[in-house]
């Protein structure tokens, strides 16, 4: 059972960190190309990333104490 949701867990994380980096990287690729973006969408942007960082970090304090046990 303890099992089951340990993997559970590390497999939200990786979904977690590969939508994050795709979040990054069309925040960085606005950047780059300079294109303007209106405030609405950026405010989006923006917000999913710190929800996505607030998931992971979240994710990551469930599966710390299997990890040091």
């Amino acid at each position: 059972m303890k099992y089951d949701n340990v993997k559970k867990l590390q497999l939200q994380l990786c979904e977690l960190k590969l939508e994050e980096r795709r979040v990054r990287s069309d925040i960085s690729n606005l950047v780059k190309k300079n294109r303007t973006i209106d405030f609405y969408q950026a405010q989006k942007l923006n917000t999913l990333r710190n929800g996505l960082t607030r998931k992971i970090k979240k994710v990551e304090a469930g599966l710390m104490p299997n990890i040091i046990a």
